[in-house]
């Protein structure tokens, strides 16, 4: 033990040493903040207990002081030389959370370092082998890097410790379908359902597992199930209308596009698809009227204006035309794409000529 500084505080005098930091960095991590309760673990424990009580003393005169001076960033293998230092084994950690940790290791997932994420998921594992979070990570860390097996394993693991990991059902669910295992994979994804009936785009996935399989059959009754959820989605009616007609069920597409004809978006997400069938039936008015209005009032979802390119060159509103695509095109690059095949839709060859010498 190497003592560092002597600070003394009306009267009381604290020998800061090398080991001083240890019980904050310890209550960080695996008590949420909980001093209390991490020295009644280690109440036994009088070496610990000693640097514990000089940093209350410290508390008491420095308020200010919290866990952030000495906690950032955690260092592993010196937390595992406290550890030793202070002989204290995982059994001594009889009230402790993982939460706090685990919030380290996701945070080194997302700055990439997987290898030290890798390191504090297998310190995890060995404090509570059943922390189903840890395993699912891991698998995801394991795909990530394309051990597919591997993350596989780490995957079912996960839901044999917690059947209820929606996180390890997505994951594994898109594993299976990227391997071509589109069966399996809307198993995994029902599964998921059942536990967030909510989640809106999962019902999708499952759709298009089952589209992969030509099981139109039982896509159809996932979208159905989803416009019972989520009756006003234009684009689960539209990807409902386009099943029935591989069905042979006509009279019912028919009548999805007409309801979507009747309809504005609600979402977001179904403003392209409204778009396109809109443009397909010659109601551009009603499409420069809406989106008019939604980009007044959703100015973050300025890149609609593509679209309206469409309706000003129909009513010749040429200038308009021009300014928007002027302001899109460096700014949305992605989405010019998509504007000209839009445009391939809606003009004659000779018309698209003169309207690329327009937005020049």
């Amino acid at each position: 033990m190497q003592k560092l500084v002597r600070i003394a505080f009306e009267g009381n005098i604290i020998d800061i040493t090398d080991l001083t930091p240890f019980p904050f960095l310890l209550c960080e991590f695996l008590y949420e903040g909980d001093f209390e309760l991490m020295k009644q673990d280690l109440k036994s424990n009088s070496k610990f207990i000693q640097e514990a009580n000089k940093i209350e003393e410290l508390i008491k005169f420095l308020p200010a002081l919290t866990s952030n001076f000495v906690v950032s960033p955690f260092i592993l293998s010196e937390f595992l030389s406290y550890l030793e230092e202070f002989k204290i084994s995982f059994s001594d950690l009889a009230h402790i959370s993982l939460n706090g940790i685990f919030d380290t290791v996701l945070l080194e997932c997302e700055n990439r370092n997987y290898k030290v994420a890798e390191d504090l998921i297998d310190f995890i594992l060995k404090i509570d082998p059943g922390f189903a979070p840890a395993y699912e990570l891991m698998g995801s860390i394991y795909i990530e890097k394309g051990n597919l097996e591997e993350g596989k394993l780490y995957l079912e693991n996960a839901l044999k410790i917690d059947p209820w990991n929606v996180a390890a059902l997505s994951e594994l669910g898109q594993l299976y379908f990227n391997q071509g295992n589109f069966e399996k994979a809307a198993e995994m994804w029902k599964k998921e359902l059942e536990l967030s009936p909510n989640n809106y785009v999962t019902y999708f996935m499952i759709t298009n597992a089952y589209i992969q399989n030509q099981d139109y059959t039982k896509a159809a009754k996932i979208l159905e199930k989803f416009l019972n959820r989520f009756p006003k989605s234009i684009l689960g009616k539209y990807q409902l209308s386009s099943i029935y007609k591989c069905l042979g069920r006509f009279i019912e597409a028919e009548g999805l596009q007409e309801d979507i004809l009747r309809s504005t978006p609600e979402y977001s997400s179904d403003i392209e698809v409204w778009v396109k069938i809109m443009f397909e039936n010659g109601k551009y008015q009603d499409v420069q009227t809406f989106l008019e209005k939604f980009i007044s009032e959703n100015p973050q979802s300025e890149h609609f204006k593509l679209l309206l390119i469409v309706p000003y060159i129909k009513y010749g509103e040429l200038n308009k035309a021009k300014e928007i695509y002027k302001q899109m095109q460096e700014k949305y690059k992605w989405y010019i794409y998509g504007l000209k095949e839009m445009l391939k839709v809606n003009f004659t060859p000779d018309e698209i000529k003169s309207i690329e010498k327009v937005l020049q």
